[in-house]
């Protein structure tokens, strides 16, 4: 079924006007409905087809190369989008062939070794519909919100109907129908749409009580009841430029000065920071020398991450981001992010950029007083210079307090912290946390509660540090001398105690490593090349194209001079074809004038003793067509197998009457 005149012109601008590529369309539309103004065409054999088809296929694949790398859901989108593009050779070859038409066999491998094999086996088709039905599907990824699209693919399809629609069927009731159609069909997309919103929501729900996945706003485990859980998933790998084996490295996320109802909150909101001129560098406090250097790379499955990074950052570099933005506490927060995300950090190592103290950071909260200045009392906490009072909180916490993942909720205290300060006497180290940031407070020393990791394990496989989930910890910030400083009291050898908790798996590490390099490969080294030389892959699949063309030698053109294409046919009369029409007549069974050759054999071919008389006389009836109305015609060894195979037909059917 042939698409009507200017329907391909039509639909390729269409496609270029949702996608933004207008001028590549109108040159694409120009070509295609010159076809039907040119008075030349070619006589391609199915062998040319096969050499379009493959060339199509290359510029397929180069398109899926570029899509690795970009995310999944991206590189759907750039592959829909060019469809068009991509399988245009092979619909400017239909439209400029002799026939009109591709042989089926081009589009699989199988059927194309077949070709020498039966020259009778062969159908074609016409694909000016299905390239129809590309640029739609890739006009679609313009994700057009508006009812103007939906009307447009409406008039398309009704467009190409309506040259097929049944002439027994009055206009008014077609018409009837496609209103019905056309109803239904907005009506079950706005209930696929909703359906998938609200899948949306539930998933988002699903995964929002996850601490990995929702970094922005720390939620303490000082309410719960049961046992903590740890993984080992790998979450950062990070390289340190000045690395010192065995050392353990404390990574900061975010520090938080509100406690209350056993949760802390941040006092600070995020401001945008302005990047330099390649959009990869953010400067995030005033350089200083001398400097360290950090490389990092994690996965987020979130589109916004807050990122983990050493003390005192002075700058973020490499970083793919729409936005970043940071507080006063040094916590930095990113968007619109890839799903595997590289940043170069340089920093002091201090925490000289963290904001002044305020009379948050002297707060605690009055359900946590007894406990509190219980300990006060006991330490003779306000008699002590603030260096001592640290020492004495340190070795209070190691000699009367032990590191454990058992979470016992409040049990008959009026508070979890209460219960770990004055029952338990043992808990994880939000725990320690917790109440060493309380009873520096207390002690008149501001003081805040910070969260991150501890990167203390290094991987042979790319000589890196990584980070699992297991490795994440919460400490004190403590304003003593001028200067805020890191204060851990909980037990040094928790970290020991939590990998013997969860043991790590050789396979899993190797796998997750594995997924990393691919990762890095499709993010990094694949997006760079593309970037230099993706255009230059169109010269050498044009070059293809044509040296598979040019080394055939057997494409030939045709100037049709003004005359049709039905006037280059063949004569019908001079077929072979007919002989066995007469002979069958003669043999007392006529041909009535409405019945079609493939009807006439159906009805008579029961009165002779040959079964598959009936489907031979079908694939002659094939190749008479052929030879009748294609302008190409037969070849010469097919009209020398063509009378033969008729000879013998009109043998078989002297001795096949019954």
């Amino acid at each position: 079924m042939k698409a009507p005149r200017l329907f391909l012109g039509a639909i390729v601008l269409f496609w270029g006007w949702q996608v933004q590529t207008i001028w590549i369309a109108i040159a694409l539309a120009l070509i295609l409905e010159s076809s039907h103004m040119v008075k030349s065409k070619f006589v391609f054999k199915p062998s040319d087809f096969n050499k379009f088809f493959d060339v199509c296929m290359v510029f397929f694949a180069g398109i899926i190369v570029i899509s690795l790398t970009l995310e999944p859901e991206k590189a759907i989108l750039i592959i829909l989008k060019w469809l068009p593009l991509v399988f245009f050779p092979l619909i400017t070859a239909q439209e400029f062939s002799v026939n009109g038409t591709i042989d089926s066999r081009a589009f699989f491998i199988v059927q194309r070794k077949r070709l020498k094999a039966d020259i009778y086996d062969s159908k074609e088709i016409d694909i000016s519909f299905l390239y129809s039905l590309f640029c739609i599907l890739s006009s679609a990824t313009a994700n057009s919100k508006g009812p103007l699209f939906f009307v447009i693919v409406v008039l398309f399809f009704v467009w190409g109907l309506w040259q097929v629609r049944s002439r027994r069927v009055s206009f008014f009731l077609w018409m009837f129908c496609i209103f019905i159609t056309i109803l239904l069909g907005y009506v079950g997309h706005n209930a696929i749409r909703l359906t998938r919103i609200k899948i949306n929501q539930w998933m988002m729900e699903y995964y929002a009580g996850y601490y990995a996945d929702n970094p922005f706003k720390n939620f303490t485990a000082l309410g719960e009841i049961g046992r903590l859980k740890l993984s080992d998933k790998i979450i950062l790998r990070v390289w340190f430029q000045d690395y010192i084996e065995d050392k353990t490295y404390r990574l900061h996320t975010s520090s938080y000065t509100g406690f209350s109802k056993s949760n802390w909150f941040s006092g600070y909101g995020f401001k945008s920071v302005e990047n330099g001129h390649d959009k990869t560098f953010w400067q995030i406090n005033p350089l200083v020398n001398p400097r360290k250097k950090m490389t990092a790379y994690f996965r987020s499955s979130r589109e916004n991450a807050v990122l983990t990074l050493p003390s005192g950052v002075l700058t973020i570099s490499e970083i793919k981001a729409l936005a970043l933005k940071k507080n006063a506490m040094q916590s930095v927060r990113v968007e619109k992010i890839p799903s595997l995300i590289k940043y170069v950090v340089s920093y002091t190592g201090n925490l000289s950029y963290d904001a002044p103290p305020s009379d948050m950071d002297l707060q605690v909260p009055g359900n946590e007083l007894p406990g509190i200045e219980k300990i006060i009392e006991e330490l003779s906490l306000d008699k002590i210079s603030d260096q001592e009072i640290l020492n004495t909180i340190r070795n209070y916490f190691l000699t009367e307090y032990t590191y454990s993942l058992d979470l016992k909720g409040k049990q008959d205290q009026a508070t979890p912290l209460q219960n770990f300060l004055n029952s338990t006497k043992s808990g994880h180290c939000e725990f320690f946390a917790t109440a060493t940031t309380l009873l520096l407070r207390k002690a008149k020393i501001p003081a805040r509660y910070a969260t991150g990791y501890m990167a203390h394990e290094y991987s042979l496989l790319g000589n890196h540090l990584i980070v699992r989930q297991r490795d994440a910890h919460a400490w004190s910030k403590a304003f003593i001398n001028g200067q805020w400083i890191n204060f851990d009291t909980t037990p040094p050898q928790f970290l020991e105690m939590d990998n013997q908790k969860v043991e790590t798996s050789i396979i899993s590490d190797f796998f997750s490593f594995l997924g990393f390099k691919l990762s890095q490969l499709r993010h990094e080294t694949g997006a760079k090349l593309m970037n230099q030389y993706g255009l230059w892959l169109i010269l050498p699949l044009g070059l293809t194209l044509f040296l598979r063309l040019r080394r055939s030698n057997r494409i030939k053109r045709i100037k049709l001079s003004g005359k049709s294409i039905d006037d280059t046919k063949q004569n019908p009369n001079d077929s072979p074809f007919y002989l066995i029409e007469t002979k069958i007549v003669q043999q007392g069974f006529p041909r009535h004038s409405y019945e079609t050759y493939s009807s006439w054999f159906a009805r008579i071919m029961h009165h002779f003793d040959n079964e598959n008389l009936n489907n031979e006389l079908q694939i002659l009836l094939q190749v008479h067509n052929r030879y009748c109305f294609s302008s190409s015609g037969l070849k010469k060894v097919e009209k020398i197998k063509f009378n033969s195979d008729i000879k013998n037909i009109l043998e078989r059917l002297i001795i096949a009457r019954i």
